[in-house]
């Protein structure tokens, strides 16, 4: 709660002739004096004054952000002071990207995405009839020379294990059968890939309750202790949604914590291809007013009942653009309009500048740039990210001391190095 002091001068209601009258009544001692008691009344009114604005500033430090002096960051209803430690620079590369991918040097973690887990605890090997994509790029020559480019430039390589169905998840969480078909499933795949560690990505949109959560809680304990007892040292991570601390999800997340190396905290999706209405992907606040929640928010809640060091937040190097009622910042959306928008789409359309009649635009209440245009006579509007908003997020991620970012998704960015750029600046990277 911030706190205002109000110093009022105190007015003397008095007539004209009172005030002339007085005059000739004055002492005169007091004219003697008259110079040392004005400086005797300025220290006396700035030595109180210093003492109140001392118990402003120190009774709830705000964190105040470097990059914009208009906009004052209050993160935590206490201080929290960064220690700039050296941060983790995770990345996702989707299987549908690693011919878009460039290695960058401020990188120090690529997950592959993914395997997709099966609910007997096998690898999908095959989707409607094919291969599975996923498989199919693990095993390509393009995946094949990033993963040498990560050994030669001593970065880390892990693997995403995905499974999003939700009756597979509620099966393979409840069978110990499954689980011990997985832990040989995932021996195999770090025998034959160079992977250094393994990220758990089960999300579910069906309903949950306390027992399923436990038995997602018990499999991770299972998973590390056979990771620890078996190799020298494979980090293992999870993915959870924004939400997870503050309301009751798939989650455990107290539970979890203490067996991971780090929670990726999937802080985008706030609004989706799916929403009625435009609104920033990445919102750091405004949510109390305008969006249900915000980063800010849910980060305070993930911070309560998990080391800051081991949360990475989750970054989009994407957008979504949706045709729109106008070009206001919470537009309408029409349904089934909205799609993902790359960074290089958003480029592309802010080189037709002139064309289509684009106009940028900020969203204060959410640190997030949009844009707005018009092509065959209809509005669209895409939300994204740019180098000003991520530098926003990266103050937050060194003022809360966390252990870094996950970025969803490499590729995306194609040959801009402006994300990347900002990253290197802002960050104090790892070198380990």
């Amino acid at each position: 709660m911030s706190k205002k002091i109000f110093i009022k001068s105190n007015e003397r209601m008095t007539s004209s002739h009172g005030n002339k009258h007085n005059s000739h009544q004055k002492p005169s001692w007091f004219k003697k004096n008259k110079f040392k008691i004005k400086i005797a009344v300025v220290v006396f009114v700035t030595f109180f004054a210093t003492i109140a604005v001392s118990l402003w500033v120190f009774w709830d430090i705000p964190l105040i952000s470097p990059i914009d002096s208009l906009t004052t960051f209050m993160f935590l209803s206490k201080s929290q002071l960064a220690k700039n430690n050296e941060k983790i620079i995770y990345g996702f590369l989707p299987y549908w990207n690693v011919n878009k991918f460039t290695l960058q040097k401020e990188l120090t973690h690529l997950s592959y995405f993914s395997l997709t887990l099966n609910a007997d605890g096998s690898f999908s090997s095959s989707s409607d009839g094919e291969l599975d994509m996923g498989l199919r790029k693990l095993n390509s020559d393009e995946f094949t020379e990033i993963n040498k480019d990560l050994i030669d430039n001593k970065k880390k390589s892990e693997i995403v294990v995905s499974q999003f169905n939700h009756d597979d998840i509620a099966y393979f969480l409840n069978s110990q059968t499954a689980q011990a078909n997985f832990l040989q499933s995932i021996d195999n795949v770090l025998l034959a890939y160079p992977f250094s560690g393994i990220n758990i990505d089960i999300e579910t949109s069906g309903e949950t309750d306390e027992k399923m959560r436990q038995n997602l809680t018990n499999f991770m304990i299972k998973l590390r202790k056979h990771l620890d007892e078996k190799y020298n040292h494979v980090q293992l991570s999870i993915d959870m949604y924004a939400g997870a601390a503050a309301n009751q999800q798939l989650w455990n997340v107290s539970e979890i914590a203490p067996y991971v190396d780090y929670i990726v905290v999937m802080a985008y999706d706030f609004h989706r291809s799916s929403s009625s209405n435009a609104g920033p992907v990445a919102p750091l606040f405004g949510g109390k007013e305008f969006w249900d929640g915000d980063i800010n928010e849910y980060l305070q809640a993930f911070l309560k009942v998990v080391p800051s060091e081991k949360i990475l937040l989750g970054i989009p190097f994407y957008g979504y653009e949706w045709q729109t009622t106008s070009r206001d910042s919470q537009s309408h959306t029409f349904p089934d309009t909205g799609s993902t928008a790359s960074y290089t789409r958003v480029a592309e359309i802010l080189e037709r500048k002139d064309e289509l009649g684009v106009q940028e635009h900020w969203n204060e209440d959410a640190l997030s740039p949009y844009i707005s245009y018009i092509e065959d006579r209809e509005i669209y509007v895409i939300y994204y990210e740019n180098s000003r908003s991520i530098s926003y997020k990266l103050d937050y991620v060194n003022q809360l001391d966390l252990g870094g970012i996950a970025i969803w998704a490499l590729g995306y960015e194609g040959d801009s190095l402006e994300l990347w750029d900002v990253i290197e600046r802002k960050v104090n990277i790892s070198q380990n």
